[in-house]
């Protein structure tokens, strides 16, 4: 072991997480090899376990700028970049990928920064900040990300108890899967190929019930849009649904629900208000 446990060890539960949910690193590595082509200059934003930098240079980037702020985590990537002899393409740089300037134009944009419906992480202000290096026909790998909702009941029963809580719908565990109440209607539809400065999602929806029952929640989902047309959707460490918890109230067929929501792209949790009358 290159280090003791202390000298790295930070924010690594959520970099493991990702790096082994292989729906994810495989949709994201088949999307890099359809992207980067021999010779490009690439920059990987919020670069994690480093993974999506060494992909990219092995579907032949020329040059991969890996920036991390993490500086206990940045230990780690020195080594695994070495350890992968991948030590003189892959370049790490320790910033801030909201302020952190590069030493040159890149031909493409990797990065995957996101969690659910953009409200948390910060993918969109540190897209806009690496555009500024783009070149006119620079390809982002992660090009767009679309936000829906819809009515559902979920699982609020723990150990006997009720909990009236956000809850989240990990694709792996399927005891927490909700029951749809409603199809998915469209809430925000996100550019990542250009500057985005509107960053205020406010959504008032007229929602109709498609069958009886008891509904609980409102669900966010998302998909992903990839540069050469794939997509992605929820994966037990990426972008996985949010139940957010409403009255439990019964519905019938054709029943109207108003849902209210309104949050800030990239604002955190406590900038999220909802209502559903």
């Amino acid at each position: 072991m290159a280090a003791a446990p202390q000298v790295y060890w930070s924010n690594t539960e959520g970099v493991f997480n990702c790096l082994i949910d292989e729906e994810r690193t495989i949709a994201f590595g088949k999307a890099i090899s359809a992207t980067v082509r021999h010779g490009d200059v690439v920059v990987d934003i919020g670069t994690g376990s480093g993974v999506l930098a060494m992909l990219a240079a092995q579907a032949g980037a020329k040059r991969v700028y890996a920036v991390e702020l993490d500086s206990k985590n940045i230990v780690t990537l020195g080594a695994v970049f070495r350890a992968n002899n991948l030590e003189d393409r892959v370049v790490l740089i320790a910033g801030d990928v909201l302020t952190v300037d590069l030493p040159e134009k890149v031909d493409v944009i990797v990065g995957e920064m996101i969690a659910t419906a953009l409200i948390e992480e910060l993918q969109v202000p540190a897209m806009n900040n690496m555009l500024r290096f783009s070149k006119p026909d620079t390809r982002v790998v992660l090009a767009g990300y679309k936000t829906f909702v819809d009515l559902v009941n979920c699982p609020d029963k723990y150990y006997g108890f009720t909990f009236t809580i956000v809850r989240y719908e990990y694709p792996d565990l399927s005891k927490l899967e909700s029951v749809p109440f409603s199809v998915k209607q469209l809430v925000s539809d996100v550019d990542l190929t250009r500057i985005n400065v509107a960053l205020n999602v406010d959504k008032e929806l007229q929602i109709q019930v498609t069958k009886d029952g008891v509904i609980n929640g409102i669900r966010l989902s998302s998909e992903s849009i990839f540069y050469d047309g794939s997509t992605l959707g929820a994966t037990p460490a990426y972008s996985y649904p949010i139940v957010l918890p409403i009255d439990a109230r019964s519905v019938h067929k054709g029943d109207l629900v108003r849902v209210r929501i309104s949050y800030a792209i990239c604002g955190g949790m406590q900038s999220l208000h909802y209502s559903a009358n």
